[in-house]
C-alpha cells in the first residue's frame, strides 16, 4: 500500500555525458563524497588570481540585470492605478510580475558558479559567458516559485522545516543549469545531498553571510576580495559533490 503522506519522488538519476568530472549526483546523494568546507575555502582564497575583476564583471551585470527587472513592476502598477486598477489589486500583480522578473535572473546566478567551476579546473573563463544561460529562464522561474513555496510551507509548519529547506537547497540552482535537470529534480537532488552534510554544509553558508557582512562594514571595500572568494568557493564545493558535465568545461 502506498504511503499518502510520503514526499514526492522524482527520477533523481542523472543520465547525461559519461565525460564527466569531480563527483556524481548519485554518490553525492548517498552520501559517499566527502567535502572539507574549510579546506575548500583554503583551496578557493589560493586560487583567486585571474578570477576576482571577471567574476566582479559578472556580478555587476547580474546586479543590472536584477535591477532593471525589479524596476520592471513600478510602470505595471502606475498604468493600472491610471486605467482606474485597485491600488491593491495593481500592487499585488506588480508584486507577482516583479517575482516573475527576478526569478529570470536567476540563470546569471548559476552562470557565475559555472565560472568558478571552470576557473578551478584551470578553463578560460569570460564574465560574458553568464549570458548563456538565458535560454533556462522558464525553468529557472518555475524553479524560483516552486522553492519559495517549499520553504514558505516549510516554515508555517513549525518554522523548523522551513529553515531546513532554506539551506538544503543551496545547490538547486546550479544543479538545474549544469545538469539540465528539472526545476524538481534539482531541489530534491540538492535537498538529499545536503541532508548527508548538513552541519557542514550550514556552517558553510553561516560563514559567507558573516564574512558578507563584516565585509559590508568598512565602506565595503573587503567585498573586493570576499565575493570572488566565496563565489569561487562555493564552485568549488559544487563540483566536489556533483562534478561538471563535459559541456561546462568545453573550450
Amino acid at each position: 500500500m502506498s504511503d499518502i503522506y510520503a514526499t514526492p519522488e522524482s527520477d533523481l538519476s542523472y543520465h547525461g555525458s559519461s565525460e564527466r568530472s569531480g563527483g556524481n549526483v548519485e554518490d553525492a546523494i548517498a552520501g559517499n563524497i566527502e567535502v572539507r568546507m574549510l579546506e575548500t575555502l583554503g583551496e578557493a582564497w589560493r586560487g583567486l588570481k585571474g578570477f576576482k575583476l571577471k567574476c566582479h564583471i559578472a556580478t555587476v551585470i547580474w546586479l543590472v540585470v536584477y535591477v532593471i527587472a525589479a524596476m520592471i513592476s513600478l510602470p505595471i502598477v502606475f498604468g493600472l492605478v491610471a486605467v482606474g486598477a485597485d491600488e491593491a489589486t495593481a500592487s499585488i500583480i506588480a508584486s507577482l510580475v516583479q517575482i516573475v522578473a527576478i526569478a529570470a535572473t536567476m540563470p546569471v546566478v548559476a552562470g557565475i558558479t559555472i565560472m568558478g567551476i571552470r576557473h578551478a579546473q584551470n578553463k578560460s573563463v569570460s564574465p560574458g559567458s553568464v549570458f548563456n544561460y538565458f535560454h533556462r529562464i522558464p525553468g529557472a522561474i518555475l524553479w524560483y516559485i516552486l522553492m519559495s513555496l517549499m520553504i514558505m510551507i516549510g516554515y508555517i509548519l513549525l518554522i523548523i522545516p522551513g529553515i531546513y529547506l532554506s539551506f538544503a537547497y543551496m545547490f538547486s540552482l546550479p544543479l538545474m543549469i549544469e545538469k539540465d535537470m528539472t526545476a524538481w529534480q534539482a531541489l530534491e537532488a540538492s535537498r538529499k545531498a545536503v541532508t548527508r552534510i548538513w552541519f557542514r554544509a550550514t556552517g558553510f553558508l553561516l560563514l559567507v553571510m558573516l564574512l558578507v557582512t563584516l565585509g559590508i562594514i568598512p565602506l565595503t571595500i573587503p567585498l573586493i576580495w570576499i565575493v570572488p572568494w566565496v563565489s569561487l568557493a562555493y564552485a568549488m564545493i559544487y563540483f566536489k559533490l556533483f562534478g561538471a558535465e563535459a559541456r561546462t568545461l568545453a573550450d
